[in-house]
């Protein structure tokens, strides 16, 4: 309604018949009892449309207000149109940039797997409590047959492995539930059975896996920002000269479990400190 108020001579009512879906999307998606930013995508383009009309008519409101064309404050709201766009575009870039560098270490050590066939074939990825981060199937190279997920404390229900013998997507098998309640079934209860890994090491107190030299090996790690640890400002929006020194960061690794005697000798040879190899 805003929108149409402010830039009423110039589009509407146009305008306001082609951002009618915005308010109807928001009043039916408000009426939801579960709600997520990703339901608003359908409508990012009329946001974006919407919020480009009103930038546009910045000079209109003075010029409603005062008639002659030459007002200084016409001309001052001319000059704002440029600089509002060019701080959108800014703030956007350094959002962007803050998302792919902070986050974008799953995506990145899932297609360093392809690296590592030497791991042997049949071998089965497990992945703990970063099941959310899972990209997609389509980034496990065929050596691997089988990406299964380890108990970290998720209590919700997680994908199972596509089985067409229970009756393809058609079927209901007696694992799923109604509730998202976990299933015991979905879990790998023998973890020695992994031979990867992915593990997220936000350096807390508690240890991780991947500080046990005598059973895995580091073959790539990234960093991945500590949300937890670091400051919403810099966390939000890449800041040149501050983001790298004020943010905290945690490492995303790839990890491969060890022969039991090489995993006994490296741990006797470090002195039980974890090493960490890095990929750029």
């Amino acid at each position: 309604v805003g929108v149409a108020l402010s830039a009423r001579k110039k589009y509407a009512p146009d305008l306001l018949i082609v951002v009618s879906p915005v308010y109807i999307w928001l009043a039916f998606m408000s009426l939801q009892a579960h709600k997520e930013e990703r339901f608003l995508y359908p409508i990012y383009p009329l946001i974006c449309v919407a919020a480009a009309s009103v930038i546009d008519s910045f000079p209109d409101f003075f010029h409603d207000k005062y008639a002659n064309e030459q007002s200084i404050f016409e001309k001052i709201a001319k000059g704002l149109r440029p600089l509002t766009l060019g701080f959108i575009l800014c703030t956007s870039h350094s959002r962007t940039f803050s998302m792919l560098n902070g986050y974008g270490a799953p995506l990145q050590i899932y297609q360093h797997l392809e690296y590592h066939e030497d791991t042997g074939p049949g071998s089965i990825l497990c992945v703990g409590s970063e099941w959310h981060r899972y990209p997609s199937s389509f980034f496990v190279p065929s050596y691997i047959s089988e990406v299964r997920w380890i108990d970290d404390g998720f209590r919700g229900l997680l994908p199972f492995p596509f089985n067409e013998t229970l009756g393809g997507t058609t079927a209901a098998p007696s694992y799923f539930n109604t509730k998202n309640k976990a299933s015991d079934k979905q879990y790998l209860k023998d973890i020695g059975a992994c031979n990867l890994l992915m593990e997220l090491d936000l350096r807390r107190p508690y240890p991780s896996r991947g500080n046990d030299l005598s059973t895995w090996e580091t073959l790539a790690s990234l960093p991945f920002l500590d949300r937890e640890l670091s400051p919403a400002l810099y966390r939000s929006f890449f800041i040149p000269y501050q983001w790298e020194h004020k943010n905290v960061f945690g490492l995303y690794k790839l990890l491969r479990r060890l022969p039991t005697d090489q995993g006994q000798l490296k741990a006797n040879s470090s002195g039980g400190h974890a090493t960490v190899a890095s990929v750029s």
